[in-house]
Order: C-alpha cells, then sequence, then structure tokens
C-alpha cells in the first residue's frame, strides 16, 4: 500500500457517507448498506462527524424487521461559505450553508465606471465582520477568468487584470470564477444534473456548459462567452465589435425596446412592477424577448445539446413572462424533435444565483475532500481540524 492510501481511502469513504446524507436522513445500518462499508466502519466515521459537528442525530426508527435505528442529518449550518457577484452596476454579498440555505444577503449599487480596486475594499469591508467561520469566498465577474487572472470583462471595461495583488488582504480564502460557469457548478452541486447549460443574462449574456459532469472551459477560458456571438445586428458591443449577440438579447436592450414602444419604466425593478400589473407595453417588451430567447436555445440546443437549461441573473425573475413566448419560438426553432420540448426553468435563487455560485466553489470542495480538506493532527491525538483552501482539482476543473 502507497504511503496516503488509507487516509485516501477514509475521504473517500467520508464523502460517500456525506454525500448520501445530503439526499436525506439515514440511520447507520442504512449507510452500511448504500455504502458497502462494514457497520463498524460505518460507525468509526460516523462518531468522527458527529464529533466535529457536522452530523446530529434525529428520532429512532422502529422498523418492521431488524433492530431500531438513530436517523442522522446533516447538521444545519455546521459549515458556511460567502458568495459575492462583481456586477456592472452592483454588489451581492451572502452566506450560504452547505445544504444549500442562503443565510443572509446583501447588495449595494455602483457606477460602471468604479474600478476594481474600489470594489473590492468595500466588499473587503463587509466580509471582515463575518471572519472567522466561513468556508471561504467565492466571488465571481461577468467575463473570462482564468484563475486568478481576469483576461477580459467588456461590460466592465477590464482587460489583463491580476486579481492576486487585490486579494491579498482579504482574512479568509478567496477563489474567483466567471459567473455563468460558477452558477452552472452549483446546479450540479445541488442538483446534481450531468448535461446542462445555465443561462446568465443581465447586462450581457453568457453560459455554463456542463457536460457529463465536466465544466467546459475551453483552450483559454472563453468556452460559453455566447453573448459575444457574431449576428446581424449593427449596435457596437462593449467589447468593441458590432453586432454581438447580447446586445440584442442583454436585458438594457429590453429597457430600451419598452422605451421605444411608449413605455415609462427607468429600470429593470420598474420594468417587472408593470408586468405583473399587467401593463400592455412592459408585456410587450418581455414577450419580444421571449421569442429572441427561444430561438437563441434552439441554436444552444444544437451547439450543446444540454439535457437542462438554467435561466440566472435578472432574467430569472422575468421568467414568468418569458416563459410562453420563449416555449413557443423553441419549439417553432428547434433542430430535433427532442429539442423542441428542451426544459427551461429559472434558478432558484433568482438574481442571487451567481453569488450562490461563488459560496458553491467552497462548498463543494469541502464535500468533495470528505471534510477533511487539509489535515495535521494535534499532539494530543485529538480530531482533525481543517485548514486553508485546497488545490483547484476537483468538481469542475
Amino acid at each position: 500500500m502507497r504511503k496516503g492510501d488509507t487516509q485516501e481511502i477514509r475521504r473517500l469513504n467520508r464523502r460517500a457517507i456525506l454525500g448520501y446524507l445530503r439526499k436525506g436522513p439515514l440511520t447507520r445500518a442504512d449507510l452500511s448498506r448504500l455504502t458497502g462499508l462494514a457497520k463498524s466502519a460505518v460507525s468509526r466515521l460516523v462518531d468522527e462527524l458527529l464529533q466535529e459537528g457536522l452530523l446530529e442525530e434525529g428520532a429512532s426508527t422502529s422498523p418492521p424487521l431488524g433492530r431500531p435505528g438513530t436517523l442522522l442529518h446533516l447538521r444545519p449550518r455546521a459549515r458556511f461559505a460567502l458568495g459575492a457577484e462583481l456586477g456592472v452596476e452592483g454588489t451581492v454579498l451572502l452566506a450560504l450553508d452547505w445544504r444549500g440555505e442562503v443565510l443572509w444577503a446583501k447588495e449595494w449599487r455602483h457606477p460602471r465606471e468604479v474600478g476594481p480596486k474600489e470594489r473590492l475594499e468595500r466588499l473587503l469591508a463587509e466580509v471582515w465582520p463575518h471572519v472567522p467561520g466561513p468556508l471561504g469566498l467565492g466571488f465571481t465577474l461577468p467575463g473570462v477568468v482564468v484563475e486568478d487572472r481576469l483576461l477580459l470583462a467588456p461590460n466592465l471595461g477590464w482587460r489583463g487584470l491580476d486579481l492576486k495583488p487585490l486579494l491579498q488582504e482579504f482574512p479568509l480564502p478567496v477563489a474567483a470564477e466567471n459567473d455563468a460557469k460558477a452558477s452552472a457548478l452549483s446546479e450540479v452541486f445541488f442538483h446534481g444534473e450531468a448535461n446542462l447549460a445555465y443561462l446568465v443574462l443581465s447586462t450581457g449574456l453568457g453560459v455554463g456548459v456542463v457536460a457529463e459532469g465536466r465544466l467546459l472551459r475551453g483552450a483559454g477560458g472563453a468556452a460559453g462567452e455566447v453573448g459575444h456571438w457574431l449576428g446581424q445586428g449593427g449596435k457596437t458591443c462593449a467589447c468593441g465589435r458590432r453586432g454581438c449577440l447580447e446586445t440584442e438579447l442583454g436585458l438594457g436592450n429590453l429597457l430600451a425596446h419598452h422605451q421605444a414602444l411608449g413605455g415609462q419604466a427607468e429600470d429593470l425593478e420598474a420594468l417587472l412592477r408593470q408586468a405583473k400589473e399587467g401593463e400592455a407595453k412592459a408585456l410587450e417588451a418581455i414577450r419580444h424577448l421571449g421569442e429572441a430567447l427561444g430561438r437563441f436555445l434552439a441554436n444552444l440546443a444544437v451547439a450543446y445539446d444540454p439535457a437542462l437549461v438554467v435561466v440566472g441573473g435578472k432574467a430569472a425573475e422575468l421568467f414568468p413572462y418569458l416563459e410562453a413566448p420563449l416555449r413557443q419560438s423553441l419549439r417553432t426553432h428547434a433542430f430535433l424533435e427532442a429539442h423542441r420540448d428542451l426544459p427551461v426553468r429559472p434558478s432558484v435563487y433568482g438574481h442571487l444565483a451567481p453569488a450562490v455560485g461563488g459560496a458553491s466553489l467552497f462548498l463543494a470542495r469541502f464535500f468533495e475532500l470528505g471534510g477533511l480538506w487539509a489535515e495535521r493532527p494535534r499532539r494530543n491525538g485529538g480530531r482533525y481540524e481543517e485548514v486553508a483552501f485546497g488545490d483547484r482539482r476537483g468538481l469542475g476543473a
């Protein structure tokens, strides 16, 4: 046996136990049956997890056959992570527990021209009161992110940005990711879908694609930047080119179309309020966007053939009004018969989804490692403790 194999087996067995308990409460006997581990091994690992505060015991069971057992649960809020979205016009910061519950969320707006240093300084000030405690802070950006570098974020006007120097003052582990990619990973983590396209539609348009459980990144990290597919339009995009798809499908264009129809909404929140009130021009503008999105999804289905499309960003809150024209347009333009009824649903987290995706970077890593990020035994032989954020191998790497 190679050095470290015993510890790796322990890690994998803990991960299996935690993974089954994420689906619902189980007894030790249930875990032994599901994992194939001996009951003694399950009891030993469960005792570890109880001691570490990750599990709690609940009600006793009375099966018709066999001995009674005690149900084990993931302990609510036993571990949590912070997630943030650095958007074009504002920032979202939230705490997400390992069961997917948003513990709290805070949002603030800022002008587009505010630079990365100022935005991250404000984020650091908001994070400080919540440290220690979180596993880490994952934040998302609307652009091409490769490890600690932002290659390009057209709608922010940022290019070739080294994030490392800007993150040195943060008092906890930090990871950066593209907003659509992080959101797609959170869908894999929380819902287990192995083939999906996650559409973030707000100021811009991006897609995170998961195929066979692996996130598509591309050779340069730009996979999914579908907002910069070139169309026939003549509008100049924030990237400097003319005719990029997001100039037609971005929510800024939705608002401009509404105003061209004679609508009075000054922002998307006002437009959504008017749609809820049944205002005709607001509903017409949203219907027009829904038809365009249906055509776009017909193209996306040909390119990636996902089993599911999840709509996130601000568009998730418009989905009740987008859904009917979107589905009709998709049926009309679908290439394969199967694509006519491609499942499309809004993110359950609405516009908070990119920040949830950021927090999921750390939560998914925690589960992958069986709750053992890195280990060093205490001198008295007591329990192990989690330390710093590990490497980037694992979910979606």
